[in-house]
């Protein structure tokens, strides 16, 4: 069995341990905050409760299963020392948030978007600062799970068409798996925990309302495995991600939409912006790019199975 085999396998179980031990360590988390006076504030909605649990499981028995899971080093999966790359992280930044400035710029000048200090300095500097982090975190881990476990792995079993498609339309449906906040729980239910993760599919039900979305976020995974895959690294690509999480997250802390819907040049559909067709034609632009930027990168791309 491959590493990504193993590590997909790995997840599911956690998975499923979280939704059996959830609903007692709900009913358990309701006890306390009832017993000890002032803490009626802290009682979450069950499914923060369900998140914070899988988190918590799939990073503490990666730990204990790590030999078993055969990942033996971060550099298996592409991620070398931070001094062989961070040129390739800093340059990745640089082009997503470069790309993120012009589509916010044709935005405004099609009367969607108003740029404006909308908040203090001191607030807004702080948002930044917090975006920034939130970006630089969610880069590395989905780069790392994505493209450094699911699409490498995939590309030692498949052709590179079927591994780029494969990998990155589960990258993109994944993000549509959402929360439910449909079970609350007054008792002890020890099915809780399967309903919500269930409920949590719900968003397939009306398929076409996320066509858009998903074409957008699959196209955002192409590129960013043709950067892993040209670099032989994961910097390029995390740099990115987190350049265009960082935009997407900060646009609204300097200027705010003019109205709710984007029309379908810039998205009409959730998530807006990843769902206009202008952002498609940026992403495109990003991947020509990064195919002219890496021409000279023969010798450290991935080998691929012809």
């Amino acid at each position: 069995m491959k590493v990504y085999q193993r590590f997909f396998l790995f997840l599911l179980l956690v998975l499923l341990l979280t939704s059996l031990l959830s609903p007692w360590v709900a009913a358990l988390w309701n006890l306390i905050t009832d017993a000890i006076p002032g803490w009626h504030e802290y009682r979450y909605p069950f499914s923060r409760i369900f998140d914070r649990l899988f988190m918590v499981l799939a990073f503490s028995l990666f730990f204990i299963f790590r030999a078993l899971l055969k990942i033996e080093s971060l550099s298996q999966m592409g991620l070398h020392p931070l001094r062989q790359g961070y040129r390739e992280l800093v340059y990745g930044f640089i082009l997503a948030g470069g790309s993120f400035v012009l589509l916010v710029f044709a935005m405004s000048v099609s009367g969607v978007f108003t740029p404006y200090f909308r908040l203090p300095l001191s607030v807004s500097l702080e948002r930044a600062s917090n975006a920034l982090l939130a970006a630089l975190a969610v880069g590395l881990l989905e780069e790392i799970f994505f493209r450094g476990l699911i699409f490498k792995g995939l590309l030692e079993d498949w052709r590179p068409p079927g591994a780029f498609l494969a990998a990155n339309l589960f990258y993109s449906l994944l993000h549509f798996v959402k929360p439910s906040q449909r079970i609350t729980l007054s008792g002890i239910d020890p099915w809780a925990g399967l309903r919500h993760l269930g409920y949590c599919f719900e968003p397939f039900l009306e398929p076409s309302e996320l066509l858009p979305g998903i074409f957008g976020l699959l196209l955002v995974g192409i590129v960013l495995s043709y950067a892993f895959l040209r670099t032989g690294s994961l910097y390029l690509s995390i740099g990115l991600h987190a350049g265009w999480i960082f935009g997407l997250k900060g646009m609204r802390i300097f200027g705010d939409y003019r109205r709710g819907d984007l029309g379908w040049i810039f998205g009409s559909s959730e998530p807006k912006i990843l769902s206009g067709v202008a952002t498609w034609i940026g992403i495109l632009a990003v991947g020509v790019i990064l195919h002219c930027a890496t021409r000279n990168r023969q010798g450290q791309r991935i080998e691929i199975r012809r």
